[in-house]
Parts: structure tokens; sequence; C-alpha cells
């Protein structure tokens, strides 16, 4: 399909030089999309574009306002549907209620209360229910021992809005101990880990609560990366994901545990040692499980530190964790309160986004967010639902440009550069900004990093004029390159087919909406979803039969960076591209210790993207989670860091009488 309609829905086109948050409030002012509860705190001052985009969405945006709720409980209450035992109780529980400001975002919420069961939709589990770490990606098994197993450092909870937005980027002072009181870093090849006492495992077989130390530290380092008792079993394939923040990371040369509150880690020096070292996937097992059973596959067998304990898994349908009674953390914003406040946790398996919806509309379940990957990403969906069920809690999400194409330069159609050019010419991103993301979507083109990432993108404003044309809608001159490059339409209207593979847990819409504009121009497609396994062999692959493939990294706000677009640094990417220009940069990037010359290296990549078109660029758009107004606490945050999937929703409480007044129950 192509779309053709010059303006969304009952919106005028956009007045000259208008900044895209205007759009998206006057989208907002003539009944566009809601989103989140409205913040008393006004205004924000952000340290970049990005999250001052993400923070006046969510924050400045037409919503479902404390006041609405707090009139519903009156209504509910005056014509008797509040009735629980007595007629009386229910006046005197409106009458009485609580309520407390959030001092990260000004949020005025219903004061925490104790109990219940919050109940989310996933649209996945790890591969055979696997919850090591070690044999799995951890970021698969996250979604399993994320709030049982912990990790060293988070993301703080209670720090302002203004500061971490609910998602990436992540930065380093974002970040406080966790398992970890804090950390040191004497010199570039030493990092310290100061351990935090007073921190019991869960009191199960065979760990039977007993306190943590940094020997359980240093057995998780050795585990995953083949030191120590664990060397004649090798590192774990995936143990770059615990010495890294994204790809690239610090390279680990020991660990030692020299006391029981200590543990002293020697590693190359690398500029982004804080980042890697405390944003990761390590999350701490229990060695004696380890020793006991051979592996932590088993989820039976989890023991953890942390506020859950996953409890029952039915394959097929659900997880579910009870709280851990004997939890040592308390919440960040309000210190005086034990942590968790919900008594269970369930991830209701819904693959299908219907089946999803369908149980948000009903309250079957309380929210879709990140875990499990169960986010909307289509606008038509969330628009639906608000319609159904306006009272819903809407949260967009700009944290990654989920689904952009990366060109196989493996084969020799996408290698030609003017092939590519062509292709990124032939499609609209600005009408599919206005028109397919409703005003949402931010079109400014961009190459392996997002435009909002600074320092790190090759900024718009130095790219050359004939540069910023390719990256235009001008399917004419796309058509006079492809006859140039020896391609012209046969007498079926045909110049070739690209093959288009789609990552499932991405919206298959968008793929459509491309092979609409490349048949514009004579190119002919075809689309093939592919399953998460299909997904991460093709990245592994030295080549695969696709053109265009998604699920890769372009757009990023993060410091995954040069190793995920190049074929030869560590074998996993989905253009397939080797090139001696990137390894080169990756390398350099990886041996500096300026800051400033490791962010002139990724500008320089960037710019190969760019100039060469890497990728097919993609409107900036968001995920979407949504909540129901008795979730309390939530402010449409994704996690508290790499692999903490479930860790901030025991932070999180239940207000039973409003849900109980609205559920009817």
């Amino acid at each position: 399909m192509i779309l053709k309609e010059p303006h969304a829905r009952g919106v005028s086109p956009d007045e000259p030089g208008e900044s895209h948050a205007a759009r998206v409030q006057k989208l907002t002012l003539t009944g566009g999309l809601r989103c989140g509860r409205e913040s008393s705190q006004g205004a924000v001052s952000l340290r970049n574009t990005l999250r001052n985009q993400h923070t006046e969405l969510r924050m400045n945006m037409v919503t479902i306002t404390r006041t609405f709720v707090v009139a519903l409980v009156m209504v509910l209450t005056a014509t008797g549907l509040w009735a629980t035992g007595t007629e009386e109780q229910p006046k005197a529980a409106a009458a009485d209620k609580r309520y407390v400001t959030d001092p990260a975002t000004g949020q005025t919420w219903t004061a925490p209360e104790y109990g219940g069961t919050l109940t989310q939709g996933v649209r996945g589990f790890p591969p055979n229910y696997n919850s090591d770490g070690w044999s799995v990606h951890p970021g698969w098994a996250a979604h399993l021992i994320s709030g049982v197993n912990e990790k060293l450092a988070f993301v703080d909870w209670g720090q302002s809005r203004d500061i971490w937005t609910g998602t990436q980027p992540w930065t380093d002072e974002m970040f406080i101990g966790n398992l970890a009181e804090s950390w040191s870093t004497p010199d570039a090849t030493t990092f310290i880990w100061h351990i935090r006492q007073g921190v019991y495992w869960d009191n199960k077989a065979p760990v039977n609560g007993r306190e943590f130390d940094a020997h359980d530290v240093e057995y998780n380092y050795h585990r995953y990366l083949g030191l120590g008792d664990f060397t004649e079993d090798g590192p774990s394939a995936h143990k770059s994901a615990i010495t890294a923040s994204g790809r690239a990371g610090v390279e680990i040369e020991s660990v030692t545990a020299t006391d029981k509150w200590t543990v002293v880690v020697k590693l190359k020096p690398h500029v982004l040692v804080l980042q890697h070292m405390l944003n990761n996937y390590l999350m701490i097992y229990a060695p004696e499980q380890i020793d006991e059973y051979g592996d932590a596959k088993d989820w039976r067998n989890l023991v953890g530190t942390g506020p859950l304990r996953l409890t029952d898994v039915v394959e097929g349908s659900s997880a579910t964790w009870e709280k851990n009674p004997n939890y040592w953390g308390y919440d960040e914003k309000f210190p005086e309160n034990r942590l968790p406040y919900i008594d269970k946790l369930r991830s209701l398996l819904l693959p299908d986004v219907s089946a999803r919806l369908a149980a948000m509309r009903t309250g079957k379940i309380d929210m879709l967010s990140n875990t499990g990957d169960a986010y909307i990403q289509s606008l038509d969906d969330v628009e639906s639902l608000q319609k159904t069920n306006p009272e819903i809690d809407v949260w967009p999400t700009y944290a990654w440009i989920a689904g952009a194409f990366l060109f196989n330069q493996s084969l020799p159609l996408t290698a030609d550069v003017n092939v590519r050019k062509a292709l990124q010419m032939s499609v609209d991103r600005e009408t599919i900004s206005t028109t397919y993301y409703k005003g949402w979507g931010d079109p400014t083109p961009g190459g392996l990093f997002n435009q909002r990432f600074i320092g790190y993108s090759w900024p718009m404003e130095n790219w050359p004029d004939e540069v910023k044309r390719e990256y235009e809608y001008h399917p004419e001159e796309a058509e006079a390159l492809l006859d140039a490059a020896g391609y012209p339409r046969g007498a079926d209207g045909y110049r070739f087919k690209v093959k288009l593979a789609s990552n499932e847990a991405f919206d298959s819409t968008y793929p459509e909406i491309i092979m609409g504009y490349f048949e514009a121009i004579g190119v002919d497609s075809e689309l093939v979803i592919l399953t998460r396994a299909e997904v991460g062999a093709a990245q592994r692959a030295d080549t695969h039969e696709w053109h265009l493939a998604d699920g890769g990294w372009m757009g990023l706000t993060t410091h995954f960076g040069i190793g995920s677009v190049s074929q030869n640094i560590d074998g996993f990417s989905f253009n397939k591209a080797k090139d001696p220009r990137m390894e080169a940069l990756y390398y350099a990037a990886e041996e500096t210790m300026d800051i400033e010359e490791y962010k002139s290296i990724q500008r320089q990549a960037d710019e190969i993207t760019v100039r060469e078109h890497w990728g097919l660029s993609k409107p900036f758009s968001p995920i979407v989670f949504v909540s129901h107004p008795w979730v309390q606490g939530y402010f449409g945050e994704d996690s508290l860091g790499r692999g903490e999937r479930n860790t901030h929703l025991a932070r999180v409480w239940i207000d039973s009488e409003l849900k109980e007044a609205m559920m009817g129950n």
C-alpha cells in the first residue's frame, strides 16, 4: 500500500517550521491519541531532544487525570455499585483514601498498599522456558528470572524523570548500587565492586537463606567468562552480554573476591568502562544451585535474592511469581516501605495482539509493557483500545527504532549503492509519519545512530544538500537511478524483485507500506515473517537470502555501535557488510581512552552508513505500553536497565478498591 493522504484525520497540514512536538500537541487537541496521567510538574528540561520529545508526550498530552478517577469512585459509591459487605464501608473507604505525590514524576497516586496480583500479558517466554542465562541469551532468561535473581547495579527508580525518562538511553549517573552497595575505579585497569552487607538468599534449598557475599559474585563471573574452576568448561557463548552495555564491551582478565565484601575486576582499559560494568545482563545465580543441578535451566531450582520467587510455570500458558517475604530492599521513592507491594505477579502468554487487546478491554490483564515484548506497535490498535476503554492509561515510549530494515550487502542487487539509494528515495517518510503514525512519527532520517543520540550521530546539519535529498521522497529520481544502473522496467512493469524479512516481534503493516512504495517504481517484492529463532540464525549466518531484513540495529540511541553492522567483527549482523573501514573504526574505538575521540569515531561510522545507505531509514515512532488506572506508581517505565524486565513491577501497587469498583467484583 502507498499512503497518499496529505495529513492525519482531523488535523490540518503542518505549518511551516512547525516542530514535531507542536504537531503532537495539535493532534492531541484535535482528538488524536491520548497518553498517560497528566503530571503536575509542568515543563520538563531534559538533556537532549530525544528525552524532551519522550517526556513531553507523556506529561503534556491530554490524559486521564486523577480527578476523573476520584469522580468515578464517588459516582460508583453514590450509586451503590461499590458495595462490599455493608453500605457504610465503601463510603468510609472513599472518604479516608490517602494520596501521595511521586517524588520522581510529580504524579499523585493513592497511597501505596500491599497485596493483590498484578497480571500482565506477554507475547513469549524463553525457548524451552530456559532460565539459565549461560546457555540461552540472558536477555531471554530475564523474562523469567528478573525480579528473582538480581544485578549488582541498576537504574535508580527514585530519580527524577527529568534525568531518566523511564527508558533508553541509560547513562552512568542514572545507576545506583543494588547487590553491590557501590563501586570504584582506582585506576584504568581495575574496577572494584563493594558488596552490600545484610542481603540474604531466599530460604530455599540448597542455599537455605544464607547471606549473600563477594564469593557469589566471583563465582558467576568465573562461570560466564570461563575463569577459575570453569576454565575447562570455557566461557558462555553469551559472555559479551555480561561484559557490555551493548555489543562491544570490556575485556575482563580476572575476577577475585579479595574478602567477603570486595570483588576486584582486572580488565583492559576502556573509555566506557562504567557503562559496560553497570548496565549489562549479569544476574547473580546461587552457586549451590549450579553445583547441585549442573546448570540453572530448570526454573523450579531457581534461588534468588530478589523481591520475587518464581513459583509456577504452565508451559504454553503462564508464569507466576510470589513475593519474597524476606526481601531486603525498600522502595527508592518511599524508603520507609519494604518491597514488594504485590503478593503475586503473573504473566499470561498471549502471542496474538488481538488476544492481548481483548484481555486489556475486559480487565483480564492489568497491563501490557516491555516485559514479554507485549507493547503495542499499531497506533490504530491504541486508538481502538481508547475508544472502548477511555480510562486506560497509554504510555508512548521512544526507546529505539523498531523494525528498521537493513540492506543485505552480501547479495549483488543490494550491494549496489545506487539500488539502495533508489529504494531510499522511493519511500515517503513524511506521509508515513503523518498518516500511518498519526503524527507521532518523526521522519528525520538517520543511519547507524538516531539523530537524537547527540555526539554519536553525524549531525544532519552537516549533511551535504545532495545527501539530504537522497533521504527525501523523489520517486522519479529513484526510477532514473535504477534505469541508469541497468534495471529498466520489463514488459510486466517490474525491474526486479526484492525479498524482505521481518521479525515477528515487529509491526507487520509497515513492511507492506514499504512494499507499496517499491511497487510504484517498478520493484516487485515479497515478505516473510521470521520467528525469533529464525532471526537469530539469519543474523549469525555469513549470508542470507533476503535483500532487506529488520531486527538489526539502525537508528540506535545506545552504545551498540559499529559491531552491530559489520559481519567480520563478531559474526552477527543483518546487513552482512564486510567493510575494512568499519573494522578499522571499531578497533580504534576499542583502543581510545578519550571520550571525545570515541564519539568522533562513532560519527565517522554513522556518516558511512548515511552516505552509502546501509539501511532504509524509518520514521522514529513510539512503541506503546498500556495500564489500567488501578495500577499505581507506574509511569510507563520499561525496565531498570538491561534485563530488568520485572524488577520495577515490585515497586508498583494495586489500588484494590478502585479495581473492585471498576471491575464490579
